[in-house]
C-alpha cells in the first residue's frame, strides 16, 4: 500500500510523521531538524527558499520572505515576495512540498497521500483552501483533521484503557483551539469544541514588540516601525525573548545599527521582564479561557470534573499560560506530551488508521463534531411587519459528525416560484452577523398562496468539515443541491492547475545537485545523513552576504565578522537548528552595524 503520512501544516512551524509498526515518528527535514518553519521566500536570485533558509533572511530580506500565511488561508488576499505575487494556498503548498519531498527522501520512494490537520475553527473555506494546497503540492488530501483532536489521538494512543473527561488546550503560533473529550473502551469521542483562528504565540510577539519599539523610541528617538527590516530584526528579537522568558525571570534584548548618528552606529539594549510580558499578553490569554469555558459548557462538563488538561502547540510552554489554565482546572495541566509534536503524531496515527498499519485489536476510534451553527437565512413574522435577514440554525454547533438535519420552510411570499437558499454559519440571529457559506436557487415552485408551498433544507455535514445542502420541494418531488467547497475566494479548477504549473517551474530553477529541499530542490535519494546533506546545501542568503561583505573591512571587524560566519558554518554543519538561529541573529547584527 502507498504511504500516507500526517502532516501539521501550521503557522510557526509544519513536521511531517508516519507510523512506524504501531508508533507514530517525527520525519526530519533534511538538516535533521525535526520542525521546519512555515517561512517561504526569494533569495537575491530568485530562487524559492522554504523552511530554515527562508527564516534567515527574514530580518534581511522581510519584502522577499513571508511567514504566518495559515491566518491568509481561505482568503483573497496575495502574499508579495519581490516583483511575484502568490495566494496564501500557494504559499501553503509550497510548504507541504518541502515536507513531501523531506518524507519522500527519508522512505526513498514516493509519497502521494496525506492526512492534514487544521484548527477546529477553520471555516470551510480555510479548509477547502488547505485541501488545495494538498493538491498543489502533489498530495492527496482525503482527510481533513482538526489539530485538538489530532492531539487527543496521540494523548489517548497511551491511554486506551482509560475512562476520563480530556481537554485538549491548543495554543500555536497563529491559531487557537480547545476540544472536549470522553474518552472510553478506545473511543475519543469530542464533545465540543471552540477557538479563534487568529489567535496565538505571533501575537504575543507582536505585543512584546510594541514595547521594544515604545522603549527604543523613548531612549533613542528611533522609530523602528517606519523601516521594514528594522521591524522584521525588533519582532526576531521579541519571539526570541519571549523564548528565553519561558525560562527565566528577564531577558536581553540587543540590537546593533538601529540607527547611524556622526558616522557611527547607534546600538540598543534593554532588559525585558517575564512580568512585562505577562502584562502585556494577559488579555490575551484570558480570552482563550472564554473559548476554554464555552466549550464546556456546550459539553456539559465542569472545570474541576476533567481528569486531564493536554497543552499543545508551541505557545503552551509560556508559563502565564500554564498557570492560568491550571487555576481554571484546578491542577496542573498534563506533562509528558511534547506540544510541538502532538499534532502531527496525531496525523500520523489517524493516517495509520487509514492503511491499516494500526491493527484492529488497538481498538482505537475517533468521533469529531461540527465546531459551527449550520444554517440558512430566512424571513420571520414580527407582529404584522416581515422581517427579513433572520438566521434558522440546521445543525447546532457541536453536533457530533458526519450528521445530516432537515428542516421545512415555507414560502414567504404570495405566487412564489423561486426560492433562494442563503447558507451560513454562526450563532448570530442576524445572518449580516454571520459567515455567508454559498447560496443557489430553486425554480419551478407552484404558485400559490405564501405559506401554501413546504421545502424541506437538508444539511449534511462530513467528517472532512465539508457541507452538502440539499432542498426538496414537497408538492412536486423537485430538487437542487449545492456543496459547499467552491468559496469565491477559492481556486477553480483551471486555476488550480495553471498554479500547479506554475510552482512546478519555479520550483527548482537553477538548483545544483544535492541541493537540500529546504531550499526546494527536486527529491534527492534516502543516502546521506542529516549533516552531510546540510554541510552540502548552498549557502543562505545571509551566509553569502556575510562572506560578501568580509571584502575591504579593517582587520579588527573583518575579524569579528569572520568568528560569526565560521560559527554559522559550523552550526548548519552539524545540524544544530538553535544554534544556527542564535548565530544568524548574531550575523545579522554584525551586519547592519557596519552599514
Amino acid at each position: 500500500m502507498a504511504r500516507i503520512v500526517g502532516i501539521d501544516l501550521g503557522t510557526t512551524n509544519s513536521l511531517v510523521a508516519f507510523m512506524d509498526g504501531e508508533r507514530p515518528r517525527i520525519i526530519p527535514a533534511a538538516t535533521g531538524a525535526r520542525m521546519t518553519p512555515s517561512v517561504v521566500g526569494l533569495d537575491a536570485r530568485g530562487r524559492l527558499l522554504v523552511g530554515d533558509a527562508a527564516k534567515g533572511q527574514l530580518t534581511v530580506a522581510p519584502e522577499r520572505t513571508v511567514a504566518e500565511v495559515k491566518r491568509l488561508m481561505g482568503s483573497a488576499e496575495r502574499v508579495r515576495l519581490g516583483e511575484r505575487t502568490y495566494s496564501p494556498t500557494e504559499i501553503s503548498a509550497l510548504v507541504l512540498r518541502a515536507l513531501k519531498e523531506d518524507a519522500e527522501r527519508f522512505f526513498g520512494e514516493a509519497v502521494d497521500e496525506a492526512v492534514v490537520t487544521v484548527p477546529a475553527y477553520f471555516t470551510d473555506a480555510q479548509r477547502q483552501a488547505t485541501k488545495d494546497a494538498g493538491q498543489l503540492a502533489g498530495l492527496r488530501v482525503d482527510r481533513i483533521l482538526n489539530e485538538p483532536t489530532a492531539a487527543a489521538l496521540a494523548y489517548g494512543l497511551d491511554h486506551l484503557d482509560k475512562e476520563q473527561t480530556v481537554v485538549v488546550y491548543d495554543l500555536g503560533g497563529g491559531t487557537f483551539d480547545v476540544s472536549v473529550l470522553e474518552m472510553y473502551e478506545g473511543v475519543l469521542e469530542v464533545k465540543a469544541s471552540a477557538g479563534n483562528n487568529r489567535l496565538g504565540g505571533g501575537d504575543f510577539d507582536r505585543s512584546l514588540a510594541d514595547w521594544i519599539f515604545e522603549e527604543m523610541e523613548r531612549t533613542h528617538a528611533v522609530d523602528a516601525r517606519r523601516d521594514p527590516r528594522l521591524r522584521a530584526r525588533v519582532l526576531s528579537a521579541a519571539e526570541e525573548a519571549k523564548r528565553q522568558l519561558s525560562g527565566s525571570e528577564a531577558a536581553i534584548v540587543s540590537l546593533g545599527g538601529i540607527a547611524v548618528r556622526g558616522g557611527a552606529p547607534v546600538s540598543f539594549e534593554v532588559e525585558v521582564s517575564r512580568r512585562t510580558l505577562e502584562e502585556r499578553i494577559e488579555p490575551l490569554v484570558r480570552s482563550t479561557l472564554e473559548s476554554v469555558r464555552s466549550a464546556l459548557a456546550d459539553a456539559k462538563v465542569e472545570a474541576r470534573g476533567v481528569a486531564e488538561v493536554v497543552l499543545v502547540g508551541g505557545s503552551s510552554r509560556v508559563p502565564l499560560v500554564r498557570r492560568m489554565v491550571a487555576e481554571l482546572f484546578g491542577k496542573e495541566p498534563r506533562r509528558g506530551v511534547d506540544p510541538d509534536e502532538a499534532v502531527a503524531l496525531g496525523a500520523a496515527v489517524q493516517a495509520g488508521l487509514k492503511t491499516g498499519a494500526i491493527s484492529a485489536q488497538t481498538g482505537i476510534m475517533i468521533t469529531d463534531v461540527c465546531p459551527f451553527t449550520l444554517g440558512v437565512e430566512v424571513s420571520a413574522t414580527a407582529g404584522s411587519q416581515i422581517v427579513g435577514g433572520m438566521f434558522s440554525p440546521i445543525i447546532p454547533r457541536n453536533s457530533t459528525v458526519p450528521v445530516s438535519r432537515t428542516e421545512i420552510y415555507a414560502t414567504a411570499g404570495d405566487q412564489q416560484r423561486v426560492v433562494e437558499v442563503r447558507v451560513f454559519q454562526g450563532d448570530a440571529r442576524m445572518v449580516r452577523n454571520n459567515v455567508f457559506l454559498g447560496q443557489y436557487t430553486v425554480e419551478g415552485i407552484p404558485p400559490g398562496p405564501k405559506g401554501s408551498q413546504k421545502v424541506a433544507i437538508t444539511f449534511s455535514y462530513d467528517i472532512n468539515g465539508i457541507l452538502q445542502v440539499t432542498t426538496k420541494v414537497l408538492s412536486t418531488g423537485k430538487e437542487a443541491s449545492i456543496t459547499i467547497d467552491k468559496s469565491p475566494e477559492r481556486m477553480s479548477i483551471e486555476e488550480r492547475t495553471s498554479s500547479a504549473a506554475r510552482l512546478d517551474r519555479e520550483w527548482a530553477p537553477g538548483r545544483p545537485a544535492g541541493a537540500a529541499a529546504s531550499t526546494l530542490a527536486a527529491p534527492t535519494p534516502a543516502a546521506a545523513p542529516p549533516a552531510a546533506e546540510a554541510a552540502a546545501a548552498p549557502e543562505g542568503e545571509l551566509l553569502a552576504a556575510g562572506k560578501r561583505r568580509l571584502a575591504g573591512l579593517p582587520a579588527a571587524q573583518a575579524a569579528e565578522l569572520g568568528a560569526v560566519i565560521t560559527a554559522l558554518e559550523q552550526a548548519m554543519k552539524a545540524g544544530d537548528r538553535a544554534a544556527v538561529a542564535r548565530h544568524e541573529a548574531r550575523l545579522t547584527d554584525v551586519l547592519f552595524a557596519l552599514e
